[in-house]
């Protein structure tokens, strides 16, 4: 979940601290999300109703890769691909082969289930079956793939393409046809492609704000611009507004622009103003591994049920103990990977 190091027409860094503080609040906020009981979460609903996580990360995403895919830098696109592609054709084939020999020689299934080589095929189509959160990986690849292939033909005009992909996408979803098309398909169907539908404005959203350098217009008057964001959140999250449409989960304007308001506000906040070098280390020490965090908190959720009380009955201290697992995991991995490719498994 790494994107390039710049933004596209200026020189705004990707360390910048309040985008890292962000995407660490993010990625636990997807651990809570999958992991969290129901119970629990009940008592949290308007965060856990209001799942900005996922597209949030996906406008983050964009925002950042906006300069390698809109620039055409074949290099860095390159780059991009094997970053997405390695630990998403990797992981599942390494877990279908540690599950089958503990199943052959000690009658155990280390993640839940006796996978198939049906299973693994389905995995690497739409990114679920053996590890179903790698469905945001399977949507990076094809979307960056359809942008990459839009950019190169249409060159300069290529944001009119991608306002047209946005408008389409939220007919689509607006008059329900997304949801009703997807709805009788098997639920591995409805919770990858018909969600590839739902959160394709906010790759297109991090791109056009990238590409419009709309945060550096914004940022003439940080006050007003932080003041607004947050009324704005206060307003769609506070009025049943654009409400009447059916979803699979991270679909609708607000979500959407709820995510936009999120990003601008965490970029605007000057984070970075803070002194404290040990801070700073900390918050890019963790978000180094947001990637790792991702991709692996389930696989340790489902391996650790019986262990931990804590994390079978879904407790936030549970949550917090996969969060802390996964960390150290991806920190060793990364540690012993970093001089191969492997590295982006963890990183």
């Amino acid at each position: 979940m790494k994107a390039s190091k710049k933004n596209n027409n200026n020189n705004i860094s990707y360390k910048n601290l309040g985008i890292q503080i962000l995407r660490m609040i993010l990625s636990f906020w997807i651990v809570l999300d999958h992991c969290l009981a129901k119970p629990i979460k009940n008592q949290f609903i308007f965060v856990f109703k209001n799942r900005l996580h996922v597209p949030c990360f996906i406008l983050i995403s964009y925002f950042f890769s906006n300069r390698t895919i809109s620039g055409r830098n074949c290099i860095k696109i390159k780059k991009r691909f094997e970053r997405l592609l390695i630990p998403y054709l990797i992981l599942p084939i390494v877990i279908f082969i540690i599950n089958r020999l503990c199943f052959l020689f000690f009658k155990i299934t280390l993640f839940g289930s006796i996978f198939t080589l049906y299973d693994l095929i389905v995995q690497f189509i739409i990114g679920r079956k053996i590890i179903d959160v790698l469905w945001f990986q399977c949507y990076l690849i094809w979307t960056t793939l359809l942008f990459v292939i839009i950019s190169f033909l249409a060159k300069e005009k290529y944001l009119f393409i991608f306002e047209h992909i946005y408008l389409i996408s939220y007919i689509l979803r607006y008059s329900n046809f997304n949801y009703d098309f997807f709805y009788k398909y098997n639920p591995l169907i409805r919770y990858s492609i018909a969600q590839f539908v739902e959160v394709m404005p906010m790759s297109v959203s991090g791109s056009v704000i990238a590409s419009l350098n709309i945060i550096p217009i914004i940022r003439k008057n940080v006050i007003k611009s932080i003041y607004f964001c947050c009324f704005g959140l206060y307003i769609i999250f506070n009025f049943n507004i654009f409400s009447n449409v059916k979803l699979f989960g991270f679909g609708g304007i607000i979500l959407d622009i709820g995510s936009i308001l999120l990003f601008i506000i965490f970029f605007l906040i000057p984070f970075n103003d803070i002194k404290s070098s040990v801070f700073k280390n900390i918050i890019f020490q963790i978000t180094n591994f947001t990637q790792g965090i991702y991709i692996f908190h389930l696989l340790i959720q489902n391996m650790l049920n019986s262990k931990f009380n804590s994390i079978k009955n879904g407790y936030f201290s549970g949550c917090i103990i996969i969060y802390i697992i996964t960390y150290f995991i991806s920190f060793i991995g990364e540690k012993l990977t970093k001089k191969t490719k492997l590295v982006y498994l963890f990183i």
